[in-house]
């Protein structure tokens, strides 16, 4: 768990960076997260794939794409890095999502 916590605090700093401490903390505690004053996570209220998602989902809520290219190193690691991004930044094509025949 405290690999994760880690993640989400550096994925918290990089939005902080891209909208302000106020906007990015107050995401990270609707996402499920406490913020100490200084950045760091105090608690996480369920899941930390659950957390990471609605994390995601107010990060990205304006358009903001490169804080999903931020949660990327999260993203990989809840996932058992079945997610593949190609430089470009186009998501490559995952094995889990071929379509399969019956």
């Amino acid at each position: 768990m405290e690999k994760f916590l880690a993640l989400f605090e550096n994925a918290i700093k990089k939005q902080a960076e891209l909208v302000g401490e106020e906007i990015a903390f107050q995401q990270a505690k609707k996402a499920g997260l406490g913020v100490s004053p200084e950045g760091h996570i105090v608690s996480c209220t369920g899941h930390p794939q659950l957390v990471l998602l609605r994390l995601i989902k107010y990060f990205t809520a304006g358009g903001n794409l490169l804080a999903l290219v931020e949660c990327m190193a999260l993203i990989n690691e809840l996932v058992g890095n079945e997610v593949n991004v190609v430089e470009d930044g186009q998501a490559a094509k995952a094995e889990q999502l071929q379509p399969t025949e019956h």
